[in-house]
């Protein structure tokens, strides 16, 4: 079958859809499919390996980490309408609203089912009317949305009519089960992974660590990642006088030697769709926090098992009392916080990639025959 999958961009840095798309198109392309991706990217080099046998249409509208402007984009969608028809695909699969908006009114008209790979959680819109009255119109000219977990699909649901499958992330658990019984770094460090981002909660975070340094003198904090936040974080960090016990070292691609080093790994965030770092950090062996507010966390990590759910609150204030108290449980348990970290790999045993590739042609098969 042939397939083309399309992203805003690969040669970003990190990202965890990004990285998503990679391991499935390269998945695909080694059971035989043909595969293509279409990207926003001037030419470059992916960060994530795409492999040699997957063709890249770059329509080069931005670069990789920038905004192209609306008029921009509008303008540009001939050309991509062109790329789509030339490519002759037998299905369409765009990740992230910020692509499948601009594909989907590319495709008007051609005869080639599209599916809408949604890897934001639905209360991401909340505050962004605009691009939730824009997807919700797009819905209607998909044959499928996917979604990485059931609390993601439930709240899409009430949304749209559009039919919604439950695809998950795929997690590399042999890649990760390399570092299984390593000793994390004899300084205590405490890690968190993702984009520098609001959502992902790393200003409640640093305030909660904050209140735990005279505790827990001998601790750090690393946060791995990088993104818009960086100056207002760092300036935070400053605030505190925290520059010896906070570092942010930007991104790495050998993250499961990050895992390795941490007594635990914390995700603070307000909202995930799938929790792609809880799955991968669980496969090496960590425990994780995170709260219990986070649905695609919640439904990974189970508390007292495998890490911890500390309390939401709708407060920044109880978000960072709440962290910080269920912080200061791990830092005093090393012998729990490792235990629940030996319980990682199995919770995530269910998302091998062999796995998550067989949703995946199953559900492009029923939207091919759909289209027929």
């Amino acid at each position: 079958m042939k397939l083309l999958f399309a992203i805003k961009s690969l040669n970003v840095r990190g990202g965890g859809a990004e990285k998503v798309l990679v391991d499935v198109a390269n998945g695909l392309v080694g059971r035989g499919h043909e595969v293509e991706v279409l990207t926003f990217d001037f030419e470059g080099e992916a960060f994530y390996p795409l492999s040699d046998e997957i063709a890249r249409m770059d329509m080069a509208f931005n670069p990789a980490g920038q905004s192209m402007p609306r008029l921009g984009m509008i303008k540009a969608l001939p050309r991509m309408r062109s790329a789509i028809a030339a490519a002759n695909p037998h299905v369409v699969i765009a990740f992230m609203h910020s692509t499948y908006v601009p594909v989907a009114a590319a495709m008007l008209g051609l005869p080639i089912p599209l599916i809408v790979s949604e890897h934001t959680e639905a209360r991401h819109y909340d505050t962004r009317p605009i691009q939730r009255r824009i997807r919700q119109f797009i819905d209607d000219r998909a044959a499928l949305r996917t979604v990485p977990s059931k609390t993601v699909q439930s709240r899409y649901a009430r949304q749209s009519e559009t039919p919604c499958e439950i695809v998950a992330n795929p997690v590399s658990v042999e890649s990760y089960q390399v570092h299984l019984g390593a000793e994390p770094s004899s300084q205590p460090i405490i890690i968190s992974v993702g984009r520098l981002m609001k959502e992902k909660g790393h200003a409640v975070l640093i305030d909660a660590f904050a209140n735990l340094t005279d505790e827990f003198p001998d601790w750090q904090l690393r946060i791995v990642g990088d993104g818009v936040l960086r100056p207002e974080l760092e300036a935070q960090v400053k605030r505190l006088r925290l520059e010896r016990k906070v570092e942010m070292p930007g991104f790495t691609r050998d993250v499961g030697a990050v895992y390795s080093a941490s007594r635990f790994v914390v995700l603070p965030s307000y909202y995930e769709s799938f929790g792609m770092v809880a799955a991968e950090a669980l496969a090496a062996g960590r425990a994780v926090l995170s709260f219990d507010d986070c649905a695609g966390i919640a439904e990974i990590v189970d508390s007292g098992v495998n890490g911890f759910l500390a309390p939401g609150a709708s407060t920044r204030e109880g978000r960072v009392a709440g962290l910080a108290d269920a912080m200061r449980q791990l830092m005093s348990d090393p012998e729990g916080c490792a235990a629940m970290g030996a319980n990682g790999p199995a919770a995530v045993s269910r998302f091998s990639l062999e796995s998550v590739l067989d949703t995946w042609e199953r559900v492009i098969k029923a939207s091919v025959q759909e289209a027929d």
